[in-house]
């Protein structure tokens, strides 16, 4: 796929970020994945309160990372003959001790749900994360605002949101990922090619 000019810049920006590290593997059991990790560095993201699993909680979490995982799958019936998944695949990795005002996630409920995992104790912690849209929210905007995300690419590059099926654990938010892996590695074969040449200038 031919991509513009001011896609791959956006991209490059968003690489070369000090918070942003790109990884892709080839050699990981399924044909190849690709990883973007963002370090937050304890920094707060900030919940609305609309999450149906929590007392309608608004707090600043203390968010270690998000990591953003895609896995390539070969398919014959898709034009490319492979396609890029990422269900299941991110997580946002958050302080949840309750320390300092941050999330705490406190006891499990033993009552049954629809939920893979365990709701919380509405009595001993503050709830689940999960379906609160202020947080998924405030994840783009703090990668906007900290990390020279643009937005612009959200549609079709790069997006995320709660997995469809309610997965969380003590401290881990699981997301699903859409990704185009191939916009990315792009995006890195240009920064690559642009560091060879400055490699080459520095020894002519």
């Amino acid at each position: 796929m031919t991509y513009t000019q001011a896609q791959l810049a956006a991209g490059k920006k968003f690489l070369q970020n000090k918070n942003v590290e790109f990884y892709y593997d080839a050699e990981d059991g399924y044909d190849a994945t690709a990883t973007i990790s963002i370090d937050v560095g304890g920094e707060r993201i900030w919940t609305d309160g609309t999450s149906i699993w929590n007392n309608n909680v608004v707090k600043g979490v203390k968010v270690d990372t998000i990591s953003l995982i895609a896995s390539k799958y070969e398919d014959e019936d898709e034009d490319k003959g492979y396609y890029w998944s990422g269900g299941l695949a991110g997580t946002i990795s958050y302080d949840g001790s309750g320390k300092d005002g941050t999330w705490y996630d406190g006891a499990d409920d033993d009552s049954d749900t629809m939920l893979l995992n365990k709701i919380k104790s509405k009595d001993d912690s503050d709830g689940m994360i999960y379906t609160d849209d202020g947080f998924i929210k405030n994840s783009i905007k703090y990668m906007e605002e900290h990390c020279d995300f643009d937005s612009t690419l959200l549609s079709d590059y790069l997006d995320f949101d709660y997995s469809e099926q309610g997965m969380q654990d003590d401290g881990a938010v699981n997301l699903d990922v859409e990704m185009d892996a191939d916009f990315w590695l792009a995006v890195k074969e240009d920064m690559d090619e642009e560091q060879l040449k400055l490699q080459a200038k520095a020894f002519a």
